[in-house]
């Protein structure tokens, strides 16, 4: 069984991108809880602390998302490698969510006193993450993020795949990077797991060739990159194309009419699963 085997129902699929952050702080345990009946599967990002423990945090830096800068053993620029698991897991990655309000869901739907009364989240490490979806029977995209230049260079796509297989979850599992030599070690390491390619800035021109090479199941360009014919051409050669960063109904609606597989969106509340 493959991850896609997943939705053989379902033509059109919603991806939490970072879990349901609109309305929850980003890749922790409550946004990923606050994703289940509202979308499809859930992307996250794997980094690296420095005693190598698979954590989920989007940046490679604390400062963002967590009150390193207010705590005393952390210095700028705050990198994630720099510290332990232990001394990242004594942050708070969730108040500064309710403070900004990044998304302007808070204050819209009334949910200042729900997100209150919610205990202060933790970094996660991925083996948690893991179990929370093998109990709730939801499919994950686990992006790995590009640790170039840094001690888990070599070791990151090994790690993902050892604690991918400890939870017996390879068939729930999507593993994607932009870091295209990941995921070409991941599949080499387990190849009955499906990973994707991601892609910010250009397609490449050998884009059928490219792709066949590094074994991926799916394609993962940036909104601004998709044309009608680029999905047709990778529809055409049984490659799926999921979107990101998707935030339009509107927009929803013509990718999936041209033929995209998967939208990755921060609103699900605005963004039906249609086959849920």
């Amino acid at each position: 069984m493959s991850f896609w085997d997943n939705f053989r129902d379902k033509p059109h699929l919603i991806a939490a991108h970072r879990g349901n952050r609109s309305i929850r702080a980003e890749n922790t345990m409550s946004a990923f809880k606050e994703s289940l009946g509202k979308a499809d599967f859930i992307e996250l990002d794997v980094n690296f602390t420095k005693d190598g423990v698979a954590v989920i945090i989007h940046d490679d830096t604390l400062q963002r998302t967590s009150n390193a800068s207010k705590n005393n053993i952390f210095k700028k620029p705050y990198n994630v490698i720099d510290y332990t698991y232990d001394e990242i897991r004594e942050l708070d990655f969730s108040s500064w969510f309710l403070k900004e309000d990044p998304f302007k869901m808070i204050k819209k739907d009334n949910l200042t006193k729900e997100i209150s009364a919610i205990p202060i989240q933790r970094i996660s490490k991925l083996s948690e993450v893991l179990q929370f979806a093998k109990v709730s029977k939801m499919p994950l995209n686990i992006e790995i993020k590009d640790m170039s230049d840094t001690p888990f260079d070599n070791i990151a796509p090994k790690e993902v795949v050892r604690i991918v297989e400890e939870f017996d979850m390879g068939d729930k599992i999507l593993i994607s990077s932009f870091n295209h030599s990941y995921i070409k070690k991941a599949k080499k390491l387990s190849p009955s797991i499906d990973t994707a390619a991601l892609e910010e800035d250009k397609i490449p021109s050998n884009i059928i060739s490219y792709l066949k090479e590094l074994k991926v199941s799916a394609y993962h360009p940036h909104l601004h990159l998709v044309t009608k014919e680029l999905v047709q051409n990778l529809n055409k050669h049984r490659l799926y194309t999921n979107v990101y960063t998707v935030n339009s109904a509107k927009t929803k609606d013509l990718l999936f009419s041209e033929g995209v597989k998967a939208i990755f969106t921060d609103y699900l509340e605005n963004m039906p699963a249609s086959q849920l």
